[in-house]
C-alpha cells in the first residue's frame, strides 16, 4: 500500500488520503463536537466508524434527517444526498465512494462547517 499521498489537518482533526491498487479512501480523525462536510457527491458515499461517534444530519426531500452513528458502523449516505457529520466525541472513520469522487458544496449545511472553524479559531 502507498504512503497517504495528501495530508491534511486544522482545528477539526485531520485527514490522511490513500490509494491502493485504484481504490481511494480517506482516514479521517475528528475532534469532539467538530463538524465535517456539508457536501453532496454523484456517487454513494460509505463511512465505517472506528472509535467515537457521529451524528450525521442528511438531506432527504425538504427534511433534515439526523442520525447518530457509533463504532464498527457501516454508514451509506445515498448518491446526491446532502450531509453533515458532527462528532460527538474524538472519532475515527473511514470513507470512500462507489465512483470517481466529486463534490460539491451544499452551502447550508457547509455554512455551519465554517461557521465552527471560525469560532473555534477565535476560542484559540
Amino acid at each position: 500500500m502507498k504512503k497517504p499521498f495528501r495530508y491534511f489537518k486544522d482545528l477539526r482533526g485531520e485527514i490522511q488520503k490513500f490509494s491502493c491498487k485504484g481504490a481511494e479512501f480517506n482516514l479521517i480523525f475528528t475532534k469532539k463536537g467538530a463538524y465535517r462536510s456539508g457536501d453532496v457527491h454523484k456517487s454513494a458515499q460509505y463511512d465505517i466508524i472506528l472509535k467515537g461517534g457521529f451524528e450525521i444530519t442528511m438531506r432527504k426531500g425538504k427534511k433534515n434527517v439526523k442520525i447518530r452513528a457509533g463504532k464498527n458502523r457501516l454508514v451509506v449516505i445515498p448518491k446526491n444526498t446532502p450531509h453533515l457529520f458532527r462528532a460527538m466525541k474524538d472519532s475515527v472513520m473511514i470513507e470512500w465512494w462507489d465512483g470517481k469522487f466529486e463534490a460539491a458544496y451544499y452551502m447550508p449545511y457547509r455554512k455551519i462547517v465554517e461557521e465552527s472553524i471560525a469560532r473555534a479559531k477565535k476560542g484559540r
